[in-house]
């Protein structure tokens, strides 16, 4: 058995991540520790399934009452439902590394975060992202991280990084950063009335130690990550061309129009549907089953270039200073507000 392992101080204490010992039938597999709560990660991924257009990712963090040397009472022994603590989990270890995929990858991509050990004091839910993260990293799965977790709060005044449990109870502040290289991609937080000064001054005190934990797992990929594998379907470049030349104005054209947002939405929805009709249209009763997969598969990266395109368009219209209906940036609808509507409420 050989397992490898790095570790780097955080908050007085010891962050470690080892990989070798368990899970090894998984594409990526670590164990993270700190404190004496330990955490599993592992990544696996399987082909796309025939004719999928969307990149399937399932995140799932499960806190066993086992963790804490317990197992469910009752006449039911099995674990249920995920609460909500655990629901919420997910999407924070979502959040972080689903936009670090490339484009036009749709292997489906599950990952499993478990809580073996939790000592009461260091809260397992940074650490599951932290897990993620390292076990992607380690794959062949094409993620294009690592990423770095961390909890920053503020204690009589000071700025602490992975407060405890105990330092929690006292914390004016609970940020939860999450940030690779080159910036942070997802900040959540929780606090009481600080100013926005304190608040940046806290996003750059936790970004400090988001970069040495990038590095960390950067040495644990240089010792034993895997090589990226991927085929990745993207539509062809004369299919992207097509799309570019011929329905750039036209969707423009609807996405700026000054009518309602729905009359907008509509708007929308005809160009592309003119487009589609007009430039792939669909093969006649005679067509051969050769013909009509042909013409699904074009239709189907036509989509996916106007989608790319929608998103170009949506964001040189943000950057001339103007919304799609025309307001400014700062300007915002008229708003009305009434009282007592109802009876009784």
């Amino acid at each position: 058995m050989q397992v490898t392992r790095v570790e780097m101080e955080l908050g007085g204490r010891t962050l470690s991540i080892e990989t070798g010992k368990m899970a090894k039938q998984a594409d990526g597999a670590v164990i993270v520790q700190y404190g004496e709560t330990v955490i599993l990660g592992t990544a696996v991924h399987a082909a796309p399934r025939a004719g999928i257009d969307f990149f399937p990712l399932t995140v799932d963090y499960r806190e066993k009452t086992s963790a804490v040397g317990k197992f469910p009472g009752g006449f039911r022994k099995r674990e249920g439902a995920p609460n909500q603590k655990e629901i919420l989990t997910m999407r924070n270890i979502d959040r972080p590394i689903r936009p670090l995929f490339p484009k036009g990858y749709f292997d489906e991509v599950q990952i499993q975060c478990w809580v073996l050990a939790a000592d009461g004091q260091n809260e397992p839910d940074v650490l599951a992202g932290i897990a993620a993260s390292a076990a992607l990293s380690i794959s062949s799965i094409p993620f294009e991280g690592p990423v770095g977790n961390v909890r920053v709060g503020l204690v009589d005044g000071q700025f602490v990084v992975m407060p405890t449990a105990a330092q929690a109870e006292f914390s004016e502040l609970d940020m939860l950063l999450c940030g690779h290289k080159d910036g942070l991609n997802m900040i959540e937080v929780g606090a009481n009335e600080l100013s926005e000064q304190q608040v940046a001054d806290a996003i750059r005190f936790g970004y400090e130690p988001v970069k040495q934990m990038v590095d960390m797992i950067d040495d644990l990929v240089a010792k034993t990550g895997k090589e990226k594998v991927c085929d990745l379907i993207l539509p062809s470049d004369e299919i992207v061309q097509t799309v570019n030349t011929k329905l750039s104005e036209p969707l423009r054209a609807a996405k700026t129009d000054e009518g309602t947002k729905l009359q907008r939405q509509e708007a929308v929805k005809k160009s592309i549907k003119d487009f589609i009709a007009s430039e792939f249209p669909e093969p006649g009763e005679e067509a051969t089953f050769v013909q009509v997969n042909a013409w699904q598969e074009d239709v189907k990266q036509a989509k996916m270039a106007v989608h790319d395109l929608e998103e170009t368009i949506t964001r040189e219209v943000i950057l001339t200073g103007k919304r799609t209906d025309g307001r400014a940036v700062d300007e915002i609808r008229p708003i009305e507000c009434e009282v007592g509507v109802l009876p009784r409420v």
